[in-house]
Parts: C-alpha cells; structure tokens; sequence
C-alpha cells in the first residue's frame, strides 16, 4: 500500500505526541506529511526510536542524522537491504507546551541529561518490550552496530549485499525453522558469487548463521559483547 512505498523512499520518520496521542509524523516532501499511530506502525515496521530533546545538537544528533541518511540511501537500492525497518526520532520538551514526557517516563528515559536515548522496537510487539541501547559511546559506528545487532541491517556501505540481505531477514525470523530456511538461502547464494573472495567473506556470514542456529539468536548479543571486551582490553585492534 501507499506507506510501504512511502516508507521505503523515506527511511527516516518524525514522531510527536498530539492530543490524539502519539503519532507519527513521516516527512516525505513538505508540505506533504501523513501521520500514524506508533502502534499501526509497529504492526508493519520494525523502529529504531531516538528519543531526545526537541531541538537536538551536537556531535550524537550529527551521528543519528548520517546512520538515517545512509540507511535512505540504501533504500535506493532494491533487494539489498529490508525495507520494514525505519528509524525514527522523538522530540521530549520538559517546559511551556510540554511534549511527549510521558513517553519518556514509561520508557525509563525521563532525564535528558542522558539524551539521546536509542529503542529497537521489533515489529507487532508493544514498545514496552523495547531493546534499550545501553552503550556510553552514540556515534555513528556504535548506532550503526546496535541496529546491526537488532535488526541484520548494515547501515554502512556493504562489503557484501547479497550476503547482508539474506542475514537481515535470518535476523528478524521468528522460528529456528524461518532461520534455517534463511541459512539454506545464504548457503545458495553463498555458491553463486563469482569472486573467489567474497566467497571466502560469505562463508564467515554461514559460519555466524550455524553458530545463531546452534546456540539461539542470544549469540549474536554475546558475541558482540565478547568482541566489545577484547577490544576495551587492548586485546583487539579495533580496525
């Protein structure tokens, strides 16, 4: 329908709070602008939520603004990324017309010294149960590893799109037998690149994938954390 394709040119959406309740706000080409509710929206969509002040600067929102403008631009190409997956911005105002601090309060982030806050709210579920980014470090790279992590979704540019396309949707599978039908996916088009190289580099994406199968989808939170480790520890370069 007419949000799928708009949200698949888009990439980035705005969200405020109305009297009606929370909305979402997605930007197309002012004065073109269509709301939501973040419910109905997590009925389709996957969301990474950044809550902050309502005028955000500095060197973290410069950060959010290029893993959201990256993301678009992946977008532009079709088959190699998911396109049920947005990353969205909410604006807390604590004085005169005070905006969204509800929210704030029920997702635990009521204090904007520690903005920005960062959500993965996963798809058809209530944002309540939402992954809360709890890392020190908000710049681009971190951001970029947290939806990674959540959601398969490289946001820089791919050294392997193929592969990262079948990995996002091994990622977001609800069932270990969805995943192994991605893993058997992967392994086919594994096989079918023509650079000895990258078939090289795609066999470490199989490796990962039997590894998640084996061991449940938590392996990717710690491994990612064991990596995070070593690397605190002078223990591995971190290029």
């Amino acid at each position: 329908g007419w949000v799928s394709c708009l949200c698949l040119l888009i990439g980035t959406c705005y969200l405020c709070q109305q009297d009606a309740g929370l909305l979402t706000n997605l930007l197309f080409d002012p004065p073109f602008i269509f709301y939501l509710r973040l419910p109905h929206l997590l009925q389709s969509f996957d969301v990474l939520l950044k809550v902050d002040k309502s005028y955000p600067y500095g060197e973290n929102h410069e950060a959010f603004k290029s893993v959201a403008e990256s993301y678009q631009e992946q977008l532009s190409k079709p088959g190699r990324i998911r396109s049920d997956f947005l990353i969205a911005k909410m604006g807390v105002q604590n004085y005169g017309e005070t905006q969204n601090q509800d929210f704030a309060k029920s997702m635990g982030v009521a204090d904007e010294e520690t903005y920005p806050e960062y959500f993965y709210m996963k798809k058809g579920q209530d944002p309540s149960t939402a992954v809360r980014y709890e890392g020190e470090d908000k710049g681009f790279d971190a951001i970029s590893a947290f939806i990674k992590e959540q959601t398969g979704i490289r946001i820089a540019e791919s050294l392997l799109p193929e592969m990262d396309a079948v990995a996002a949707k091994f990622v977001s599978a609800d069932d270990d037998k969805a995943r192994q039908g991605f893993a058997e996916e992967a392994s086919t088009v594994a096989k079918s690149l023509p650079q000895e190289t990258d078939q090289t580099l795609a066999e470490l994406y199989l490796k990962v994938m039997n590894k998640a199968l084996d061991k449940g989808t938590n392996y990717f939170k710690s491994e990612t954390d064991r990596i995070k480790r070593m690397l605190s520890d002078g223990k591995m370069k971190k290029d």
